[in-house]
C-alpha cells in the first residue's frame, strides 16, 4: 500500500492577508496547549452556526454569498503549529503538550466546510534566529504571537479577530507592507542566496545557480498617484540576467550599492531608459513576485514550498523572511518606515 503523500507545511503555497496581533491575555500561568485550545475551538465554532458572545449575535449571516456557497459547517479545531521539522511525522502530539515543549511556531487553525476550507495561523519567530523566542512567547498571562495570517472570506475573518478581540483582550489590526520594508525583504532573500564578496569562482557559480533556482524570474509592479494617467508598470527581470544584475548594482559607487544592489540596478535602469525615479514618494511599489515568495503592498504574503530542509540555504533564507514579517508585526523597525 503506497504512502499518504506528506501534508505540506500551512505556511506554504496559500495566499494569506497579513495581521497585527496584540499579546493574547490567557488568563493563568499554563500555557497553551492542545487541550484548552480546543475549549476555545468549541466557543467559536459556536459563534459560527450563530450562536451568541456576550449577549451579541455574531454569527455569520446566511446572507454572505461566499459562505451560502460552500454548505454546512463540518469542523473547526485549534491546535499548536510544530515546527517544520517535526511536522506530519508519525510522532504523537498529545493534548496536553505544551507549545513551548514543542518549540511550536505558533496556533493553526482549520475551518472546515462541506465544499471549502479556511485557515488561520497566529504565528511567532522561529528558533533559529529569534534569540528572545523563550522571554518574549510568554510574559505572566499573556502569550505573544504578533503576526497573524489569514486565508479566508472576509465575513468569517471579522468573526475571527472579533472573537480574537473579545476572548483574548487583543488587538488585531492590517499589516500593510510598504515600499522601504519590501525592498529590505527582497534584498536580504537575495543576500542569503548569495555568496560573499572574496569566494572562489566555482562558488560563486553554485551562488548564480541558487539565484536562479530559488529566486527565478523576479516581478515588480509599480503604482501611482491616482491623478497621473499611468496606473501601473509591471517591471520583469528574468533569472538569467539576475547574476549580471547585481555585479552592475554592486560595481555602483553610491552609498546604497553595497546592501541594496538589485535595487540600485534597478533604479539606475529605470531612470536612464524610462526616467523614472524609482525613490520618488509618489512611486509605489504595488507588488515583488519570486519563485520563492509573492508580497502584496495591501497585506499579502504567499512562500512557495521549498524542497530542501530547513537547515539548507533556501529554508535559512525562507526562515528569515519570516522572521523579518514578525519583527515586522511586533513593531521593530524593519528598515526606516516600514510600519503600515
Amino acid at each position: 500500500m503506497d504512502p499518504e503523500p506528506r501534508q505540506p507545511y500551512p505556511l506554504y503555497n496559500t495566499t494569506f492577508t497579513l495581521h497585527r496581533l496584540s499579546p493574547l491575555y490567557i488568563g493563568s500561568d499554563a500555557a497553551l496547549n492542545n487541550a484548552n485550545l480546543q475549549q476555545y475551538a468549541r466557543s467559536f465554532r459556536d459563534i459560527l452556526v450563530g450562536e451568541v458572545l456576550r449577549g451579541v449575535r455574531v454569527g455569520l449571516g446566511s446572507d454572505e454569498e461566499t459562505l451560502a456557497r460552500v454548505g454546512a459547517l463540518q469542523s473547526v479545531m485549534w491546535r499548536i503549529l510544530p515546527n517544520e521539522d517535526v511536522w506530519d511525522t508519525e510522532e504523537d502530539i498529545g493534548e496536553e503538550t505544551t507549545l513551548m515543549a514543542l518549540a511550536s511556531r505558533g496556533i493553526l487553525i482549520n475551518i472546515d466546510y462541506e465544499k471549502a476550507s479556511y485557515s488561520a495561523i497566529l504565528l511567532r519567530g522561529g528558533r533559529q534566529t529569534d534569540e528572545d523566542f523563550g522571554k518574549e512567547a510568554r510574559t505572566g498571562e499573556f502569550e505573544d504571537f504578533p503576526l497573524l495570517l489569514t486565508r479566508m472570506p472576509g465575513a468569517l475573518r471579522d468573526s475571527l479577530t472579533a472573537f480574537l478581540a473579545s476572548t483574548f483582550d487583543t488587538r488585531v489590526s492590517i499589516l500593510h507592507l510598504k515600499k522601504s520594508y519590501m525592498i529590505t525583504a527582497l534584498e536580504q532573500y537575495i543576500l542569503d542566496c548569495s555568496v560573499q564578496e572574496g569566494e572562489e569562482a566555482s562558488e560563486v557559480e553554485q551562488s548564480n545557480r541558487a539565484l536562479r533556482t530559488f529566486i527565478k524570474d523576479i516581478q515588480i509592479v509599480l503604482g501611482f498617484d491616482s491623478s497621473s494617467g499611468l496606473k501601473t508598470i509591471d517591471i520583469l527581470i528574468n533569472k538569467e540576467d539576475l547574476p549580471r544584475l547585481l555585479r552592475f548594482g554592486k560595481s555602483d559607487s553610491s552609498k546604497d550599492a553595497s546592501h541594496s544592489p538589485f535595487m540600485v540596478a534597478i533604479t539606475n535602469y529605470v531612470n536612464a531608459h524610462l526616467a523614472l525615479d524609482l525613490g520618488h514618494e509618489l512611486v509605489k511599489i504595488l507588488k515583488i513576485a519570486c519563485g520563492a515568495f509573492v508580497l502584496g503592498s495591501e497585506g499579502k504574503i504567499k512562500i512557495t514550498e521549498f524542497t530542501d530542509g530547513d537547515d539548507s540555504i533556501q529554508g535559512q533564507a525562507i526562515l528569515n523572511l519570516i522572521n523579518s514579517l514578525v519583527d515586522l508585526a511586533r513593531g521593530r523597525n524593519i528598515g526606516k518606515g516600514n510600519h503600515g
